[in-house]
């Protein structure tokens, strides 16, 4: 029996695919801010990846894979300067590993795709990038002959917050009273022509908006119960919803007014531009609350 079992295993062995992983031929080492560029030559068979992330095919072709490191975050997109023959495509990794796919080897670090299949010079944005190693993969989706290719890598410091462009970032109008305050908040004055406004309750929820009240500008008139609540200001065609939902057209300056104050910034580029207020309890229950606790500090002095 167990001479049987070891054949058996033996036998599992020989027919289960292993892949190896990806191999960098490229290195550039720890990358600061620049352009950085990257190059090589993609056989036409033999590579260790057959499949990307998103990508539908299934590549035939080798491929060249640079390295690279960061050692802060870093803004990085991908543009493409030259290749001969072929159609490469670039794929972001943060692994070499590959994975058995349905008898095909899935590169499993995949982040993104750039297939930069416009004019030479296309750009593919990868976004915000953090500390660590990262990889660029670059495969030929025709699997035809050997061709070449090359590539700028562009490393940026990412841009500092701007105030309001999140809810998380939002520009505070501090307490603006109780429950039992009728708040009005409004974007007449604006330099933006047509505005649209949305409330959002502490906890994301989407609770109704406004878009045409005096001409094209908008307004908002309610009570609300304590917390802290947001707003969000942007153009003609934003659209709202819950977990603090708010996207449309970006750029404009809004101006809000709101119970004698007013603040102003910039629809940034997710579409809204962000407000914060807040309101605290009832002063009658605020006295009970202080009253408890001398109540019980009381009780403890006792």
């Amino acid at each position: 029996m167990k001479a049987q079992l070891a054949a058996l295993a033996l036998f599992s062995v020989g027919c289960s695919q292993v892949f190896g992983a990806l191999s960098v031929t490229q290195d550039l080492g720890v990358l600061s801010a620049g352009v950085h560029t990257l190059e090589g030559g993609i056989a036409e068979t033999g590579g260790n990846a057959g499949r990307y992330g998103t990508a539908g095919s299934n590549y035939t072709s080798g491929e060249f894979v640079v390295s690279f490191t960061l050692a802060q975050e870093m803004d990085a997109a991908l543009q493409s300067v030259a290749f001969s023959g072929g159609d490469p495509d670039a794929f972001l990794l943060d692994s070499l590993d590959t994975i058995d796919d349905a008898g095909n080897p899935r590169a499993s670090g995949w982040l993104a795709n750039a297939y930069l299949d416009g004019a030479i010079g296309s750009t593919q944005g990868f976004g915000t990038l953090g500390p660590g190693e990262y990889f660029i993969s670059v495969e030929d989706w025709s699997g035809g002959p050997v061709i070449s290719a090359e590539y700028s890598l562009n490393l940026t410091d990412p841009e500092p917050p701007v105030p309001g462009d999140s809810p998380g970032n939002a520009l505070s109008l501090g307490v603006l009273g109780t429950e039992d305050t009728q708040l009005n908040f409004d974007t007449f004055g604006s330099a933006t022509s047509d505005t649209e406004l949305g409330l959002f309750v502490s906890d994301g929820t989407f609770f109704f908006s406004n878009d045409d009240t005096n001409g094209l500008q908008s307004l908002l008139s309610f009570k609300i119960t304590e917390g802290t609540h947001y707003l969000a200001a942007g153009q003609y065609n934003t659209s709202f919803s819950d977990n603090f939902g708010a996207t449309g057209p970006a750029g404009g300056e809004i101006t809000l007014n709101h119970n004698g104050g007013s603040a102003s910034g910039t629809i940034g580029t997710g579409g809204a531009l962000w407000f914060s207020f807040t309101i605290v309890p009832e002063p009658s229950s605020m006295s009970l609350l202080a009253l408890a606790g001398l109540t019980l500090l009381r009780r403890r002095r006792s």
